[in-house]
């Protein structure tokens, strides 16, 4: 018996009884991949905070959002980073008490945040994984240069310890699109990938619970 025949509400109430009783876990930290034009147009930012709040609901604890910028000219480029982190940093204001964020920059400067204890959200406007490693790859040969680290101490958890996303996904979402994009490429070499047959703006919180869905029915190898 098809369920959506009934309407989405009830449908709903089985996707959220199906996760709940589930013996096994809903993801801990999730990962997005979006376009600029998913947050700009079709009330995407909305509809991104309304995920979060969906998320928060299964226990998710950390939600990290890759928002990639398209435009090839940098003037273009800074302008949508900061129209996108403005109305990011006005909509987090309704994240619920105990939530937290973190908005990055271009170059991967903070541009905004706040602390938080149960929830935190990660946003990165444009900075993707491979200037993330450069960057942190920089910062040690700098110690190694000023005598603060030898070159036989350097490994990877000193690498990951300069990453700006410390926590690995243990699910990538890319909306509406069949290959992933340059963003936590160290972090989540484990994750799982789960691509929507929707773009972002036609995305509903069934779909969103499908997600979680999937993800408990998979078995995770760790690349063994």
């Amino acid at each position: 018996m098809d369920l959506l025949s009934f309407g989405h509400p009830l449908y709903e109430r089985y996707l959220a009884w199906q996760i709940t009783r589930s013996v096994t876990k809903t993801p801990v930290h999730v990962a997005i991949i979006l376009k600029e034009t998913d947050l700009l147009e079709h009330n995407g930012i909305e509809k991104l905070l309304s995920t979060f709040l969906t998320f928060k609901r299964f226990k998710i604890e950390l939600v990290s959002v890759y928002v990639d910028i398209l435009k090839a000219d940098q003037p273009v480029k800074i302008e949508l980073a900061s129209t996108l982190g403005a109305r990011l940093e006005e909509s987090f204001i309704d994240l619920p008490a105990g939530a937290g964020y973190e908005i990055y920059g271009l170059e991967g400067e903070v541009k905004s945040s706040r602390k938080g204890r149960d929830f935190f959200v990660y946003v990165s406007l444009g900075f993707g994984g491979r200037g993330e490693i450069t960057r942190a790859v920089a910062s040690i040969l700098e110690e190694v240069k000023a005598g603060g680290v030898k070159p036989e101490e350097v490994d990877e958890k000193m690498l990951e310890s300069r990453l700006l996303v410390k926590h690995e996904p243990d699910i990538m979402i890319r909306s509406g699109g069949q290959k992933l994009s340059d963003f936590l490429v160290w972090q989540s070499v484990y994750s799982e990938l789960y691509f929507t047959d929707v773009n972002w703006k036609d995305m509903r919180r069934i779909d969103l619970m499908r997600v979680i869905r999937d993800f408990q029915k998979r078995q995770r190898r760790y690349g063994k």
